[in-house]
């Protein structure tokens, strides 16, 4: 009787250890795809701040109009510059 119940405890041990493992490498999933959701979205703020710069140089630098048409992942902007009547267009809504 003795050697049943020591198999049958053993058995729950090793659900739990099951169980454990299982709850272990959820979090670390969970945790390498929070990392990578920061690092890619800290990457794209990078981009969009020398895009920026870059658009900023290039409006300073050109003493004509100057049109901008740009196109990402949060949508299509067009802005214009130099010009008296300037217009600023985006899909419906303005864009700055």
């Amino acid at each position: 009787m003795g050697a049943l119940t020591m198999a049958s405890v053993s058995s729950y041990g090793a659900v739990v250890l099951v169980l454990a493992m299982g709850s272990l490498i959820g979090l670390a999933r969970a945790f390498i795809a929070h990392r990578t959701r920061l690092h890619s979205e800290r990457e794209a703020s990078a981009r969009i701040a020398a895009r920026a710069s870059g658009l900023i140089g290039l409006a300073e630098r050109h003493r004509g109009a100057v049109r901008i048409v740009e196109r990402d992942r949060d949508g299509h902007r067009e802005v214009e510059f130099g010009r008296q009547d300037s217009l600023i267009v985006g899909n419906g809504e303005e864009a700055a």
